[in-house]
């Protein structure tokens, strides 16, 4: 790989450049997931593939390009600059106050058991296909596209346009494919698709489309070409596995907040949506770095005024951690109706939860055709007598499209785990709720007159439908 004649030019890799892989001329890495790049442990692995540097260019400094969706480049960003040692960050953690503000929840193990449904379609699913044409976007052969640069070291960016040739088919492959696909899933099903829809109709169809978006190619882009391919919706497999999540363990076991692990936030975050509320025993209690970087960020008047807030009064931040991060608005002004005095009065203790770890609930859905597992972790707990309060914060459109219809399944299987919970065992009720700012008045309204049990915010209600 690193003779110069070797005409090799791209290597793919499973999740990462594997230990012992020593070329030495790597200039440019693409990672195609984010799993691929989102640990400390692998950024340094993936950098140090492209920071060696070939015999002939010692003494130069080595220079890799890495490519990240924008979708996730800022929420690894802060990886990045750990690696190479640029942001500081400020830890959020369990400590010993006077007041101990600690509390056990309970958790259920889950494991997926695999059932097997069979799905035919049914014959009206040409509707979409009676006004004569699909929906392309436009599209073109070659498209400038603009890409922005950031030098880690420095920060500094830059922009450069290019030229990308775009995949284009002809279109009586398309509509081959197609065609093929109707002929098997005849075969499968005893339907007539392959018949009704000959090829010829699927060409004249296609043209059509390609009219509509006044197309000059005469060729169909991918991205249309799989337009083409939803459109026909008979191209289903005969049978489809959905998996359905079921307890691993009757028994509940206690996790205590005593054992939460470290989170933290960079200094860059702070500049943008992120807050760090702190009290008198923040100050004191906790590791040396953190009470020190602190006192800084509390100094800087560079910050957003929403950056760092003091509780002024210790006795209202009922949270057994020694600081507490937000990551954005939403979480920022509940944590705000949390220390307020009257509403304060009404909560025993609360923590902000931690996005991966502590407390995990497991949900599928479905995106498209596909079915879907993840999981979410509720972002705080509120502990009020022997209740205890699950909120998910979300922003006031949270019910829209395709994140609405996964948040609708988040909240049906996480209030079915802790309703499994409230049957199980009797030392704690608990209580799960969606949450966005326009029902935190109410929502802080019915927990100071313990109206909370029947809550239910405008977001949770549009969820439900």
């Amino acid at each position: 790989m690193d003779d110069k004649e070797n005409p090799i030019e791209w290597i793919t890799s499973v999740s990462m450049l594997s230990e012992g892989w020593d070329v030495k001329n790597v200039f440019q890495i693409v990672p195609h997931e984010e799993r691929a790049f989102n640990s400390k442990l692998l950024i340094a692995q993936v950098l140090g593939r492209g920071l060696r540097i070939p015999e002939v260019y010692r003494g130069n400094q080595p220079i890799v390009t890495v490519f990240n969706h924008d979708k996730w480049s800022s929420s690894i960003k802060h990886l990045v600059d750990e690696v190479l040692e640029i942001e500081k960050r400020i830890h959020s953690y369990p400590v010993e106050k006077k007041e101990d503000y600690n509390f056990a929840l309970f958790q259920i193990d889950y494991e997926k058991v695999i059932e097997e449904s069979r799905e035919y379609l049914k014959e009206d699913e040409f509707e979409l296909l009676k006004k004569g044409y699909i929906t392309f976007s436009s599209q073109d052969v070659i498209i400038p596209e603009e890409t922005e640069y950031e030098t880690v070291i420095t920060g500094i960016r830059e922009k450069r346009e290019y030229f990308v040739t775009q995949k284009m088919y002809p279109v009586e492959d398309v509509a081959n494919d197609i065609f093929n696909r109707l002929y098997v899933f005849d075969q499968d099903a005893g339907t007539n698709y392959s018949e009704e829809w000959s090829k010829e109709k699927i060409i004249q169809i296609i043209c059509q489309s390609l009219k509509e978006v006044k197309d000059k190619t005469g060729m169909i882009s991918e991205g249309n070409s799989h337009k083409a391919l939803r459109a026909f919706g008979v191209i289903k497999r005969k049978s489809s596995t959905f998996p359905r999540i079921v307890p691993k363990s009757k028994e509940p076991y206690k996790i205590s907040s005593k054992k939460m692990n470290k989170n933290s936030l960079g200094g860059g975050s702070l500049r943008r949506d992120s807050t760090v509320f702190w009290d008198d025993y923040s100050i004191t209690l906790g590791e040396e770095t953190d009470i020190k970087l602190l006192k800084e960020l509390e100094e800087d008047e560079s910050l957003p005024r929403s950056a760092v807030i003091k509780v002024g009064n210790k006795y209202n931040f009922k949270t057994p951690l020694n600081v507490v991060l937000t990551a954005y608005e939403p979480e920022r002004k509940f944590v705000k109706g949390l220390i307020k005095e009257d509403n304060a009065k009404a909560i025993d203790a609360w923590i902000k939860s931690l996005d991966v770890g502590f407390y995990s609930i497991e949900y599928s859905w479905r995106k498209g055709e596909h079915p879907k597992q993840g999981s979410f972790n509720p972002d705080f707990f509120i502990k009020t007598g022997n209740d205890i309060l699950i909120i998910e914060i979300k922003d006031d459109r949270a019910y829209d499209g395709t994140a609405g219809d996964e948040n609708q399944k988040k909240l049906e299987y996480a209030k079915a785990h802790f309703n499994r919970l409230n049957e199980l065992q009797k030392q704690h009720k608990y209580y799960f709720k969606f949450l966005s700012p326009m029902s935190y008045d109410l929502f802080f309204k019915a927990l100071r007159n313990k109206t909370y049990r029947d809550f239910k915010s405008e977001l949770e209600a549009r969820l439900k439908g």
